[in-house]
């Protein structure tokens, strides 16, 4: 339950990068138009739980859930 409109707004924008992402990996669009997506959802998501090292999330997923994309 999100009781913040302000969360609750930053969720659906992450949500959308995500469905975003998922698209572009179904598509197999170059690792660069899907790190776009995936550094617009850590941006929303930083709204809420604060400033986060976009750099380092990135290489952490791709690292482990992108091998060979």
């Amino acid at each position: 339950i999100v009781t913040n409109i302000r969360h609750y707004e930053a969720f659906v924008r992450a949500l959308d990068s995500i469905h975003r992402v998922q698209g572009g990996l179904q598509m197999n669009l170059s690792g660069d138009f899907v790190s776009q997506d995936l550094r617009e959802c850590i941006h929303h998501l930083s709204d809420i739980v604060g400033d986060v090292s976009t750099d380092s999330v990135l290489q952490n997923i791709f690292r482990y859930f992108c091998i060979g994309k």
